[in-house]
C-alpha cells in the first residue's frame, strides 16, 4: 500500500472517530444524571496476541454514551504494536464499537458485560522487505467495571478477548508464514462526563 493511501486510511479513521463522538454528544446533550451522559478520556491498552513474542501498553481514547443506567455503548481507537518472532513488527489500530450491560447500575462502583465489534487497520513488517498492510474486521467480547469518582469523573477498566484473521508475513527463512494476531486485552481509563 502505499504512503497516499495509507494517510488516506488514518484520516479515514479520524473522521469517523470524530463523527461517533459528535453523534453521541449531540444525543446525550442536556441530560443530567450520571448514567446520562456521555463521557470521554485516554486510556492505556495492554494487548497480548497468542504469537507475540510480549504483550505492551499503548495509548488509546475512548467515548462513552449511557443510554439508560443498565446499558451504553462504548466507541474506542487505540494504537498497537508487538513483535512476533523477533522479526516481525504489526503496527494495529483498532476502532472498536462495544455494548455495555451494567450488572449494578446507579451505583458508585458498577460492574459491566460487554461485547462489540472492531475494525483493525493493520501495518505489517517483516524480514527481507516485507511490507503489507489490511483491514480486517473481528468481534469482542469480555467485562469490565467503572468507579465513579465525583459528578464528572470516573475510572473504568476491562478485559476483553479479541478474534481476528491471522496475519501474513515472513520467516527468518524467507517463507510465508502466518500469525496469530486474536487475543486477550487489558484497558484502563480516566473518562470525563460532558
Amino acid at each position: 500500500m502505499t504512503a497516499i493511501n495509507c494517510g488516506r486510511r488514518v484520516k479515514e479513521c479520524i473522521a469517523i472517530t470524530a463523527l461517533l463522538l459528535g453523534l453521541q454528544a449531540a444525543v446525550s446533550a442536556g441530560t443530567g444524571t450520571p448514567e446520562n451522559k456521555f463521557s470521554a478520556g485516554p486510556r492505556a491498552t495492554y494487548y497480548t496476541p497468542q504469537d507475540a513474542d510480549t504483550g505492551r501498553w499503548s495509548p488509546g481514547v475512548q467515548a462513552k454514551l449511557h443510554l439508560s443506567p443498565d446499558l451504553g455503548l462504548e466507541a474506542s481507537i487505540d494504537y498497537l504494536k508487538n513483535e512476533f518472532g523477533g522479526l516481525t513488527t504489526i503496527k494495529t489500530f483498532p476502532i472498536q464499537g462495544s455494548l455495555l450491560a451494567y450488572i449494578t447500575p446507579g451505583k458508585i462502583v458498577k460492574p459491566f458485560l460487554l461485547g462489540g465489534v472492531g475494525w483493525y487497520y493493520t501495518m505489517v513488517d517483516g524480514p527481507f522487505g516485507y511490507d503489507n498492510s489490511t483491514s480486517r474486521f473481528g468481534l469482542h467480547a469480555g467485562a469490565g467495571l467503572e468507579v465513579i469518582l465525583n459528578s464528572s469523573l470516573f475510572l473504568s477498566g476491562s478485559y476483553r478477548y479479541v478474534w481476528l484473521a491471522d496475519v501474513a508475513s515472513r520467516d527468518a527463512s524467507a517463507l510465508s508464514r502466518t500469525y496469530h494476531d486474536s487475543g486477550s486485552m487489558i484497558t484502563l481509563a480516566l473518562n470525563f462526563s460532558f
